[in-house]
């Protein structure tokens, strides 16, 4: 049995809402020697999560995709399980998609340029915002080729999806993200699956 770190607040609109010290068997491949983000909001709001699961899976030498979470396994089993009841959840799913390794002289290696993508699913007691973003980042060592390290500053990011009860407190929000991360295959491929069943939980947000 492993026990998780405390799980940073969520914010809602009304009010910060605590996460529990949650114990679990390990499932889930704990990757790396950190992983955190922090993201500022125009409105004085923090947000900052520690990330105890983190993995990686490359595609090639430009592509490459990384999921970092604060759900435990309990947590992440339960997005599939059947009856469904997502009330119970609360914590931080991100996904950054790598779609090229900048390389001086062949690609712009600058902080206004973009190389991944981001969407971070923040779900608080089953209502769940999914925020896109963009940023550069520039990868420390081969993305195929064992641990990956990075660091992201001052991605933009928006709310794209929520569900109904989602209460949104994060004004034009910036987020700063770096990790630590080894490949795992099998669970990348587990926490894509709920990237994908959470976002498709979400309604679209219109502008």
């Amino acid at each position: 049995m492993t026990t998780r770190p405390t799980k940073p607040a969520l914010l809602t609109a009304a009010a910060l809402i605590a996460a529990a010290l949650l114990p679990s068997c390990a499932g889930f491949a704990v990757g790396g020697a950190s992983g955190s983000s922090t993201t500022r909001s125009a409105n004085n709001l923090v947000f900052n999560v520690e990330y105890p699961i983190r993995v990686s899976q490359a595609t090639d030498r430009n592509t490459a995709d990384i999921y970092l979470t604060d759900l435990s396994d309990d947590e992440l089993s339960a997005i599939f399980a059947e009856p469904q009841d997502w009330s119970g959840i609360t914590g931080t799913l991100t996904h950054i998609h790598i779609f090229v390794a900048p390389e001086p002289g062949k690609t712009p290696i600058e902080s206004t340029a973009a190389s991944a993508t981001i969407r971070t699913i923040i779900i608080a007691n089953g209502q769940i915002g999914v925020y896109d973003g963009a940023g550069f980042l520039l990868p420390g060592g081969s993305v195929t080729k064992g641990r990956v390290s990075a660091r992201v500053r001052n991605a933009p990011m928006r709310l794209t999806r929520a569900t109904p009860g989602f209460a949104d407190p994060l004004v034009t929000p910036e987020m700063d993200l770096s990790f630590s991360v080894r490949p795992d295959t099998q669970a990348a491929s587990e926490l894509d699956a709920r990237v994908e069943a959470l976002s498709a939980a979400a309604d679209p947000v219109r502008d």
